[in-house]
């Protein structure tokens, strides 16, 4: 993509987001205590400044270094555009800004039209601040980031890619990048392409019902009325729960609350007991997790052929498997004795299951009491989609690519950069589109909108 093609298509993507905040005001949420919230903007330019300072070279004479100017790019510049100092430094944030009323916010959203719309968990007395100290916090809702990029869905396979950032090899995969390195020239760096599926958004969302249901209402007791989710414009689910009880909380007792969720610190030992040196299976009616690891150990049979785990009690639970899970579906559930699995690997088979079965949230997310969190009713700049408010039952049949849909079904002509690695097929609406390569495609605004957003085509 040329700086020309780039400019083009950053220019066409805010047009259009201006165009969507000024008729869609109505469907911007207004956040409680909307005056006590710090607002952030990711803009689609990059704000840069050059640093002049001054050195002392190899003869003891001061040089200066930088030129003191500032100014914008499209792109992030890695030197200073005037100068070529590496003294540069950029950001495409907007940070610190706050809203007395809903119409200001909304005006300068379509003022703005930015990549994407975030507000602080957290309230302050001062939300404008530059510094968090001056902010005064007052407390933050309890947030949790459920993305599907916490899952491990095996659709990543086949859709994510990567390329290696070595000019010199350009080595390209499917899935995560090699942790050792690329596998051609060694590197370490690669550029990565994610995108997403109706699989593993499927997978996000179930995970999300589980956290609402079986951690926030079941184990917490909170009431339902006190908790929103929100689909996130890309990836996955947003929770935020505004009962006041929890808006005190400090970071480390946040913490505590996800590794509940997460099962961290969860040991086996505690739950598995002997009677005659025989393991007993907790009760299901039991509290927390000692009554949801019977089904955490089940989960972990039912799919032990993909656990990679060398332990030697893996073989025997693959080779008994319908026997031990029908011997924990039973009421009490039982270990099966002829498995010949010890109390003590019993005891770390349910350590093992719980780390599985655990809710996948984002933990630093849930425990950062400063976080900021996307706007409900603005537009992911990712996809183009709505960051879209759900209920508890309105998000059983959701579907991020029909009903988070922000632009219309006119026409739009794009050429596609397939580069070294097709752009995989994606679902809008009713219609599949892709695989696609270097190509020059007509498609409806939406499907053409999150090409452009996704940064891998360019206005036809």
């Amino acid at each position: 993509m040329s700086s020309r093609e780039r400019e083009k298509r950053q220019k066409f993507l805010r047009l259009m987001f201006q165009q969507y905040y000024r008729n869609h005001a109505a469907d911007i949420d207004t956040p409680d205590r909307l005056h006590m919230r710090e607002f952030a903007l990711e803009t689609w330019e990059y704000t840069w400044r050059c640093t002049r300072r001054a050195e002392t070279d190899a003869s003891g004479q001061t040089v200066y270094v930088g030129c003191g100017r500032k100014g914008t790019a499209i792109q992030r510049p890695s030197v200073c555009p005037v100068c070529n100092s590496p003294t540069v430094t950029s950001t495409n944030w907007s940070r610190h800004l706050g809203f007395r009323t809903a119409k200001a916010m909304r005006s300068e959203l379509a003022a703005r039209a930015p990549h994407s719309v975030y507000h602080s968990a957290a309230f302050y007395n001062i939300p404008v601040a530059r510094d968090m100290q001056e902010k005064q916090w007052q407390g933050a809702e309890l947030v949790f980031d459920i993305d599907a990029d916490h899952l491990d869905a095996p659709c990543t396979q086949e859709h994510d890619s990567w390329v290696c950032a070595n000019p010199n090899c350009m080595k390209t995969g499917w899935g995560e990048p090699p942790e050792q390195g690329c596998p051609s020239c060694g590197g370490l760096e690669f550029h990565r392409r994610k995108w997403i599926c109706d699989r593993c958004m499927d997978d996000a969302r179930r995970n999300t019902l589980r956290v609402y249901d079986e951690f926030l209402v079941g184990d917490f007791g909170i009431d339902s009325d006190q908790i929103v989710i929100n689909y996130s414009g890309h990836r996955g689910y947003h929770i935020r729960v505004r009962d006041p009880r929890v808006f005190k909380l400090d970071s480390a007792a946040r913490v505590e609350i996800a590794h509940e969720i997460t099962g961290v610190g969860f040991d086996g030992n505690s739950v598995v007991g002997t009677t005659l040196n025989i393991p007993q299976a907790p009760a299901r009616s039991l509290a927390g997790w000692g009554g949801r690891v019977v089904d955490a150990i089940v989960n972990l049979i039912r799919n032990i052929d993909s656990y990679e785990g060398g332990q030697h009690w893996v073989s025997r639970l693959r080779r008994n498997r319908e026997a031990i899970i029908a011997g924990l579906l039973k009421n009490p559930p039982e270990f099966w004795r002829g498995a010949g699995i010890s109390v003590k690997s019993w005891r770390e088979i349910a350590t093992v299951a719980v780390a599985m079965y655990g809710g996948k949230i984002d933990v630093p997310v849930t425990h950062d009491v400063h976080r900021v969190i996307r706007l409900i009713g603005s537009i992911h700049g990712k996809t183009g989609f709505v960051v879209a408010k759900l209920t508890r039952e309105s998000i059983e049949d959701f579907d991020p690519f029909a009903d988070a849909l922000a632009f219309g079904a006119d026409n739009l002509r794009v050429r596609v950069l397939g580069g070294l690695l097709e752009v995989p097929r994606f679902r809008i609406g009713d219609e599949l589109y892709g695989p696609y390569g270097d190509e020059v495609v007509d498609l409806p605004m939406s499907a053409a909108m999150f090409l452009l957003c996704k940064g891998v085509a360019v206005l036809g």
